[in-house]
């Protein structure tokens, strides 16, 4: 008797499937679906600030973000969209992923990021680990979107001190703006402001947020809640994420 194993693709499309049918009743209000390819094309055509990251580097990064959540006591379930950051000082990337399986990423798109050096004065470092966002804006979209993932015990820059860190993720603008891809923030994340608007329009870390859809009205299934901040330990920066720094951009 000849088997017919369940490949990725079909387990992928029975997801989406599933997806639009409990999304069948929002027909109302939601013109279709918004899926993740169709997220990862808006990205590349609405996001300002792009890093276009390697095949085999989405699969490492896939894999350290997956590593991370394994120590995480509240492991999110289902499918969902997360952002990852690199705080390593030769990355400095942001990475929203699309999460279908354990083990299995699909990248949307990478941004250059920003985050905390604990020996520049009044700064300190971004704490490494799963973050969920603590309040979900359920009203109208904002101007400027500040993402609150909560209070979070971190490392100064004297030996052995630690402070407690407001965990945010925001876009950096002047200055600060111009420095993304470097470690400079005070210890939040910063993000480029098109990446923060695109999050935000789209509702990608929304979940539970009911009365939104997209730009072109879509409704998008998927919405996540997570930060993943992990650090590489690259002695390097790689070439993609040069793009990405302002002393070598093109």
């Amino acid at each position: 008797m000849s088997q017919h194993p369940s490949s990725p693709g079909i387990r992928r499309r029975s997801l989406l499937l599933s997806a639009t049918a409990a999304l069948a009743p929002l027909g109302a209000w939601a013109d279709g679906v918004c899926t993740p390819r169709d997220l990862a094309r808006r990205y590349a055509a609405l996001v300002d600030r792009q890093l276009h990251v390697p095949g085999n580097e989405v699969l490492i990064y896939g894999g350290l973000a997956e590593s991370e959540l394994a120590g995480f006591r509240d492991l999110p379930s289902g499918p969902q969209y997360m952002l990852v950051v690199d705080a390593c000082p030769a990355v400095q990337t942001a990475f929203l992923f699309w999460r279908l399986l354990p083990g299995r990423y699909e990248l949307i798109g990478a941004s250059p990021a920003s985050t905390g050096d604990p020996e520049q004065a009044g700064c300190v470092q971004t704490p490494q680990g799963v973050f969920a966002q603590k309040q979900v804006e359920y009203g109208r979209r904002m101007t400027s979107r500040v993402y609150d993932f909560g209070r979070q015990r971190t490392r100064t820059g004297r030996p052995g001190a630690f402070t407690d860190l407001r965990l945010q993720a925001r876009a950096a603008t002047g200055r600060t703006g111009a420095l993304l891809g470097q470690v400079q923030s005070d210890g939040c994340v910063l993000l480029p402001p098109g990446l923060v608007a695109f999050l935000d329009q789209f509702g990608v870390l929304d979940a539970g947020r009911k009365d939104g859809v997209t730009p072109t009205g879509e409704a998008l299934p998927f919405a996540g809640r997570y930060l993943v901040v992990i650090d590489s330990e690259r002695d390097e920066r790689p070439e993609w994420a040069a793009a990405g720094h302002p002393l070598t951009a093109s």
